[in-house]
């Protein structure tokens, strides 16, 4: 009977008198791999014959569980944000207008209504949850009409955001770990944050 020499599908050599091929499934194709390139093999994804299922289980159950992750981490969120809805409602600060209205000639009026309509966006969950957890922030408000520039700042950590009075909008403009990027030298805070992480005038 003549000998055929078996071929390896990574390397290419053919195999010599004596050894075996490793049978290697590729989808449904079965390849021919020698005992060199198994190692290769495995990093193209294919798998070894002989291979248990419990042994491919452990990446699959890791999958799914980041997917888990992913989906209580959303979960989490959205109860956040609809706890949140009930200090929303505190009589402590202005509700957000239905209605974008002139805007305020006088700073204090400026700074006072783009603390409101931080308040109403989105920005404000992330105050919330680092007032959680690292206290009372610095909080300035700077009308530059028909911008307010927003600081808020701990000692870890700081974000500055841009509030556009004539629409509404809310940037966040930048963000840091060093309160040394925000310059040598602030001014006195004018703005406070609350529990929730809601802002106000101070003393208002």
């Amino acid at each position: 009977m003549r000998w055929e020499p078996v071929v390896c599908e990574v390397c290419q050599r053919s195999l010599l008198r004596g050894e075996h091929p490793v049978s290697f499934y590729d989808g449904d194709r079965v390849r021919a791999v020698c005992e060199l390139c198994t190692t290769r093999a495995h990093r193209q994804g294919w798998i070894r014959e002989g291979t248990a299922v419990a042994q491919l289980a452990p990446a699959a159950h890791a999958e799914r569980a980041r997917s888990l992750v992913a989906r209580l981490r959303g979960r989490r969120e959205t109860i956040d944000a609809a706890g949140d809805t009930t200090s929303a409602e505190a009589p402590t600060f202005d509700d957000l207008p239905h209605h974008v209205h002139a805007v305020p000639t006088d700073a204090g009026a400026q700074s006072a209504r783009a603390l409101t309509l931080f308040n109403a966006s989105e920005h404000s969950r992330t105050i919330s949850g680092v007032v959680r957890s690292l206290g009372a922030p610095y909080v300035h408000a700077s009308a530059e009409d028909p911008l307010v520039d927003l600081v808020v700042l701990w000692e870890l950590c700081w974000y500055r955001y841009e509030i556009d009075l004539e629409n509404g909008a809310v940037r966040l403009r930048g963000q840091g770990y060093e309160p040394s990027e925000l310059g040598s030298e602030l001014p006195p805070a004018n703005a406070i944050a609350d529990a929730q992480g809601r802002l106000a005038p101070a003393g208002g």
